[in-house]
């Protein structure tokens, strides 16, 4: 049975990350609150600008994204040196798709107001998402120099970081983000994760447990917490945990997969199964669950049925250009048939 206990944080750390009851400011937020934060510090005298700046926040509050580019773009036109405005259009931009015409926008911001430190964070943001990692780390350093006491400034770069496998450099940036938020459970969440890759599976338990006593309604924390629990070989407390994140997150695929994972390192094969086509009915194209859901039947005998799921499996890993999974199960498909034969 595969697993994947290493591609855990991969897999979910978007989950982990975007929960907007437990980040550190979602983008939305944190854009909102500075920018009316801003128009209050640096008041625009023109009346028509203040009005499209008011116009543009309240449209994407109710995510009318056109509408609110239109709106900081008519802000732009009324007053081209307020940074702020472009900082707006660039969040718009961003969440539109419009990642070269947000990094324009951030660019423009900066060449304004070299000194506002959230222009910097949100061009790191957009250039993570383009997984231009050395870049953003560059942007996310210039916002904390600017800004040492900002929080989601040390987050995000402990982020991308972690995503560079620099884990001791990660952790550090999220010890920093929690001395500053110590009630945001995010913080415990991504710092367990960079402990459990560093084999302090103990110390993981530790962080993921504090971000739970935090936000019990953390679902992420409870996938990460089954998944060290799983790796003990503390398959109950394991099940427990991931049982806890399906309740809060029912449309999770992933979560079935896991919980399939933990019943079958049990020995409860038909529960496994039951699990990994749970998985499925959500996630069609789930490889690992195929495979998973494949092995656990040839262990049931169900052998053409098994071979059905492998072999869509392995087509999904040939898209996925997975070499490492497509061989693992072509030599699984070998040894079956030669039971068959």
């Amino acid at each position: 049975m595969l697993n994947i206990k290493t591609l855990l944080p991969a897999v979910i750390i978007g989950l982990c990350f975007t929960q907007t009851t437990v980040v550190l400011a979602t983008d939305l937020d944190r854009s909102l609150a500075k920018l009316q934060n801003s128009y209050q510090t640096k008041a625009i005298k023109n009346k028509a600008a203040i009005a499209s700046l008011e116009k543009a926040i309240n449209l994407y509050i109710q995510g009318d994204l056109q509408g609110a580019e239109t709106a900081f773009r008519k802000v732009i036109e009324l007053e081209p040196n307020y940074a702020k405005a472009y900082i707006g259009l660039g969040n718009v931009l961003d969440d539109r798709g419009k990642t070269k015409e947000a990094i324009a926008s951030y660019q423009t911001a900066i060449s304004i107001d070299a000194n506002d430190a959230e222009a910097y964070l949100n061009l790191g943001l957009t250039l993570t998402k383009l997984d231009r990692l050395d870049e953003a780390i560059a942007e996310y350093q210039q916002a904390i120099r600017l800004a040492p006491d900002d929080a989601e400034a040390h987050y995000r770069l402990g982020n991308a970081l972690y995503n560079q496998g620099k884990l001791a450099a990660a952790s550090a940036h999220y010890q920093e983000t929690i001395r500053l938020e110590p009630k945001n459970p995010a913080g415990y969440a991504a710092l367990g994760n960079a402990l459990y890759d560093q084999g302090k599976t103990q110390a993981a338990i530790a962080q993921y447990q504090q971000a739970l006593k935090i936000d019990p309604q953390y679902a992420a924390a409870h996938y990460y917490l089954g998944s060290a629990f799983q790796d003990q070989g503390k398959l109950e407390e394991a099940v427990v945990e991931y049982t806890a994140a399906i309740n809060l997150k029912p449309q999770n695929s992933f979560g079935y997969s896991l919980l399939g994972n933990a019943l079958s390192d049990q020995g409860k094969i038909p529960e496994a199964i039951a699990q990994y086509k749970k998985a499925l009915s959500l996630d069609p194209n789930s490889a690992f669950a195929y495979y998973n859901l494949g092995v656990s039947l040839s262990r049931q005998d169900q052998r053409d049925e098994a071979v059905a799921n492998l072999q869509k499996a392995r087509e999904l890993f040939q898209s996925q250009h997975n070499q490492e999974m497509v061989e693992r199960i072509e030599q699984l498909l070998q040894k079956i048939n030669s039971q068959i034969n």
